[in-house]
C-alpha cells in the first residue's frame, strides 16, 4: 500500500513537471509560466504527501499546528474586553489587540520604506523616473538612429511614390494608427481634408504630402511626424494617402484648397517645403 502511494505521488508530481521543462525558456513570458509551473508542482507533491503518505498521527499534530498558528496570525491572542462606558446606541466597543499579521504588514511597509528611501534617494544605486524616462529616451533615439541607416538616406527632390504593395500595407497599418482620427478609416476626413479627392491645401503630389507628414501643420493642429516616424516610413505613408485618389469613399468631406495636377516630367517641382492637406 505503502509502495502504491508513492507511485502515484511520483506520477502526479513528474507529469505537470514534465510537461512545463520539455519545451525549455524562450522568453520572460515563457520563464514566468515555467517557474509558476515548477512551484505549483512542488505544492501538489507537498499536499499528496501529506495526505498520501504521512501517518495519520503525524497529520493530525501538522494540521494542530497549522490550525494554532492560523487564529494567531488572523485574530491574535486577545481576549475581547468591554468597556462600559464605551457602549452607545446599543454598540459595544471593545479592546482587542490588532491582529498580528496587521502589525507585522505595518512593519514590512516601514522597513520598504527605509529601504526605498536609502536605494533611491541616498545610495542612488537604483535611477528615479526621470532618469529612467531620460535613458529610455536615448535608447529610442540610438534605435531610430540605426534604424534609419539600414534604411539608406531618401532624396526628398527626387522622391518617388511607392507602388510595392508591402511598402502600400506598411503604410496603410501606420494610416490606420494614427491618422484615421483627423482624415478617416477611408481618407474621407473627419476633422482633417479629404484625402481621396484631387483637390489639396497645400499642393498635392508625393513630395508634398511627404512635406506634410515630415513637418506638420501647426496652423491646423497637425504635428510634425518626423520624430515618429522614420523617412522611409513617411513615403510608405505618402505613397499610401495618394493611393486613396479617386477611391471615392461614402460620407467624403467637401472638397479644400486646389485641384493639384502633377507636373509633366522635365517641368519645375512642387514646393516641397509647403504642407499637404
Amino acid at each position: 500500500m505503502r509502495l502504491l502511494r508513492w507511485l502515484l505521488v511520483t506520477v502526479v508530481s513528474a507529469v505537470p513537471a514534465g510537461v512545463a521543462f520539455a519545451a525549455g525558456p524562450q522568453d520572460p513570458g515563457t520563464s514566468f509560466a515555467l517557474n509558476l509551473t515548477a512551484t505549483t508542482t512542488i505544492i501538489i507533491i507537498a499536499i499528496l504527501f501529506f495526505v498520501l503518505v504521512l501517518p495519520e498521527a503525524d497529520r493530525k499534530r501538522m494540521g494542530s499546528t497549522f490550525s494554532s498558528l492560523r487564529r494567531y496570525a488572523i485574530a491574535g491572542r486577545s481576549v475581547d474586553a468591554e468597556i462600559p462606558e464605551h457602549v452607545y446606541d446599543g454598540i459595544r466597543e471593545l479592546d482587542n489587540r490588532i491582529p498580528p499579521w496587521f502589525t507585522t504588514l505595518f512593519l514590512g511597509t516601514i522597513v520598504f520604506a527605509a529601504v526605498y528611501m536609502a536605494s533611491y534617494h541616498v545610495l542612488g544605486n537604483q535611477p528615479l523616473m526621470i532618469e529612467e524616462y531620460r535613458d529610455e529616451v536615448s535608447t529610442a533615439d540610438l534605435q531610430r538612429r540605426m534604424m534609419i541607416a539600414r534604411e539608406g538616406a531618401i532624396d526628398e527632390n527626387t522622391l518617388t511614390a511607392l507602388v510595392d504593395p508591402a511598402a502600400l500595407g506598411r503604410g496603410q497599418d501606420a494610416f490606420g494608427k494614427y491618422c484615421v482620427s483627423c482624415h478617416g478609416p477611408q481618407g474621407q476626413g473627419v476633422v482633417g481634408p479629404n484625402l481621396t479627392d484631387e483637390f489639396w491645401i497645400h499642393g498635392g503630389g508625393v513630395k508634398n504630402v511627404y512635406a506634410v507628414i515630415k513637418n506638420g501643420v501647426a496652423a491646423k493642429g497637425m504635428i510634425s511626424w518626423a520624430l515618429v516616424f522614420t523617412p522611409r516610413q513617411i513615403q510608405e505613408i505618402a505613397s499610401y494617402v495618394l493611393s486613396l485618389q479617386g477611391t471615392n469613399p461614402p460620407n467624403a468631406k467637401k472638397g479644400e484648397g486646389e485641384a493639384y495636377v502633377e507636373p509633366a516630367a522635365g517641368a519645375a517641382p512642387a514646393d516641397s517645403a509647403q504642407a499637404a492637406g
